[in-house]
């Protein structure tokens, strides 16, 4: 088995031959390290790479020359054979190779828009700001701000300057968070009890507006019942 990236010129290959016979299942595992990011290396990490992988099936001590074709007999005699895998096949993917900075700032990206979109859930959805959110609201603020800086950072290559910005989003968007779960430090219970009750009442507003008009039918339907001409066995009832 062998295998190649989009930066190599030869394949990478296994060390020994495996033999297989008839029926039988075998694990083939090949060990590579992707090189240091200098040199002709340098920016290897600001796209994504394709790769092909093969395994070659022929005599034991033998090299593959030609090209690979899966003849795939079903009666012998058997010829040798070749299966290649590539990252356009299903499901397979391209590979990224990503910088000790380039990582953690991705990292950080994750966990900060994660922890700003719970926010902007909650806050959000009110119609005007409740009582004791200000400080929150400010440092949510703050939060998209390096977030958005990181982004622009991420996208020239600047992944020192974005791993900071998406850092200081981090922690932004927690001091946020735990200024409306500590009580007495920034909004009280019964405020963010206020904030749950706005944000629903705003949520169910149409199915509000659906139970009123159930109920001004049910009462258009009784009212009908004591229209002239109708006896009714008992007073309508709204």
């Amino acid at each position: 088995m062998g295998v190649k990236f989009d930066w190599m010129n030869n394949f990478q290959n296994t060390t020994s031959d495996i033999a297989t016979f008839a029926g039988q299942t075998v694990t083939l595992t090949l060990v590579y390290t992707i090189p240091d990011l200098t040199g002709q290396y340098t920016n290897l990490n600001l796209g994504t790479h394709g790769w092909t992988l093969q395994i070659w099936d022929m005599p034991e001590g033998s090299t593959w020359t030609s090209s690979c074709i899966d003849y795939n007999y079903f009666v012998g005699p058997f010829p040798p054979s070749c299966k290649s895998f590539t990252q356009n096949s299903y499901p397979n993917h391209p590979v990224a190779v990503y910088s000790s900075a380039q990582g953690s700032s991705y990292a950080n990206k994750l966990q900060a828009g994660a922890i700003i979109n719970s926010l902007y859930s909650v806050l959000g959805t009110t119609n005007a700001p409740a009582p004791g959110t200000s400080s929150a609201l400010a440092q949510l603020a703050q939060a998209q701000t390096q977030y958005n800086l990181g982004n622009n950072a991420y996208s020239t290559g600047d992944f020192a300057t974005a791993q900071t910005d998406y850092q200081n989003a981090l922690n932004d968007a927690n001091a946020a968070q735990s200024s409306l779960a500590i009580t007495g430090g920034g909004t009280d219970t019964a405020t963010l009890t206020s904030i749950w009750l706005e944000s629903v009442a705003v949520l169910l507003g149409g199915i509000g507006a659906i139970l009123v008009g159930f109920a001004s039918f049910k009462y258009i339907r009784g009212k009908t019942r004591a229209l002239p001409g109708y006896t009714s066995a008992s007073a309508a009832k709204a």
